[in-house]
């Protein structure tokens, strides 16, 4: 679950929610500036996916007993996001392997910095705890999968050049996902001072307006990286540079908003769910 503070509500968007869009996003990438992925349909369900594992913690959903609210996607603890996120990666590598691998490359990806695209962690990272053995031979079970799953998809293509791709697209897969969790979380309405970089605000509910940053956005394969700068001009348009997609992006999600209050319990919060009232969020993606 993704959640915000704002006016007196908390806004809640389903991680299936925000998968959909970033998937959406997928079918966007592209310029003259910007290479677009290749293999699309496979990378489009791998991103649109890549969250699969939240589908049963949403629907319950996880409740957070200290703040006692539903939990925000980051506050949850290591021993429930591995589980969580292997019956995801499961599920997708036996409807298609290249989106599976994909998956599973953003998950323990998110162990490992975004496999070095991201400074200072993803908030899934505990103090060091026996955890951090289990969560080293996930990791270590993962890299061993991609072996043989890239083993059934190379065939005769030139290893180094599938494994350039491939790596192009997890680091779209980052970019798109990090565009997707802007639009669900980010107050839009123009503020001064720096950008910020993004993944680094995303795990308060209390969000700030103000520019952000995408890091080390990939151009093409083997190409150059540049840092996309996120502008908003006016509540919801929000200027994006360099551009990457092919034209102005309107991205929505669907959401639901409860009071912002102190839910007793998970019953409490259920009940609150159950009366949620239905919005709209909409984020324009423009051209400088």
């Amino acid at each position: 679950m993704l959640i915000t503070r704002r006016g007196g509500e908390l806004v809640l968007v389903d991680q299936n929610e925000h998968g959909r869009l970033a998937g959406e996003l997928t079918l966007r990438w592209g310029n003259s500036g910007f290479e677009a992925p290749t293999r699309r349909e496979q990378v489009r369900i791998g991103t649109a996916r890549h969250d699969d594992g939240w589908l049963e913690a949403d629907a319950a959903p996880l409740f957070n007993a200290e703040a006692r609210r539903p939990l925000h996607f980051l506050e949850i603890p290591l021993e429930d996001h591995l589980p969580l996120y292997q019956r995801g990666v499961d599920r997708i590598y036996q409807e298609d392997a290249y989106a599976g691998l994909l998956v599973s490359m953003h998950w323990t990806g998110l162990y490992r910095n975004r496999w070095g695209m991201q400074d200072g962690g993803v908030g899934i990272t505990p103090a060091a705890t026996p955890l951090d053995e289990i969560r080293e031979k996930h990791v270590a079970d993962e890299e061993r999968r991609w072996a043989e799953t890239k083993k059934s998809l190379v065939k005769d293509s030139i290893r180094s050049d599938f494994e350039a791709r491939l790596w192009y697209h997890y680091d779209l897969l980052q970019v798109w996902d990090l565009f997707s969790l802007y639009a669900s979380l980010a107050d839009t309405t123009p503020g001064d001072g720096p950008a910020v970089p993004l993944a680094s605000t995303l795990r308060t509910i209390d969000q700030r307006p103000g520019p952000r940053v995408i890091q080390l956005a990939p151009s093409r394969v083997g190409g150059p990286r540049t840092d996309l700068t996120l502008t908003p001009v006016k509540p919801g348009v929000v200027v994006v540079d360099p551009f990457p997609f092919d034209g102005e992006v309107v991205a929505t999600l669907s959401a639901r908003t409860i009071p912002d209050r102190a839910y007793a319990d998970e019953d409490d919060l259920a009940a609150a769910l159950g009366a949620a009232e239905e919005r709209t969020l909409e984020c324009r993606f423009t051209k400088p």
